[in-house]
């Protein structure tokens, strides 16, 4: 049962914080063999990225997405992915530091798959992440 299909199993990662983007690709990489991490800091180049790769039948299996990001939110990304036909079978989870109950409120209205809060230490990213790659990548049937 895996929800990745054929190939490794690949993430977009979208988060203007390079730190952030270090370790959440630490933590992807510790817990799927294999895994293909494509990191975007851009919203904008985001959108262009995801499209590329569904040309390429090469598009992720899962999208991991900060909400507070220049240029382009977060949620308006999030909003353009539901409403295409193409990407809206993507599993999109917000990591984000905020916990504003608005903010968690407007990821789901515009159909985030789960909301998680960016954990402070490593260790916890790191189980986070694990977490979140055992449903997404190993549980779900996804299309």
């Amino acid at each position: 049962m895996s929800g990745a299909g054929l190939g490794p199993p690949r993430v977009l990662l979208v988060d203007d914080n390079i730190g952030d983007v270090r370790l959440i690709t630490a933590a992807l990489e510790s817990a799927v063999a294999g895994i293909e991490v494509c990191a975007v800091t851009d919203s904008t180049l985001a959108a262009a990225r995801l499209k590329d790769s569904l040309r390429a039948a090469a598009g992720p299996n899962l999208i991991l997405l900060d909400l507070r990001m220049p240029k382009k939110s977060g949620l308006e990304l999030l909003e353009e992915i539901k409403n295409d036909p193409a990407t809206r079978h993507l599993p999109v989870v917000v990591l984000t530091s905020s916990e504003a109950a608005q903010d968690v409120q407007s990821a789901y209205a515009r159909h985030a798959n789960a909301v998680v809060t960016k954990p402070l230490g490593f260790h916890q990213l790191q189980s986070a992440v694990r977490t979140l790659c055992e449903f997404w990548l190993k549980v779900a049937n996804l299309p």
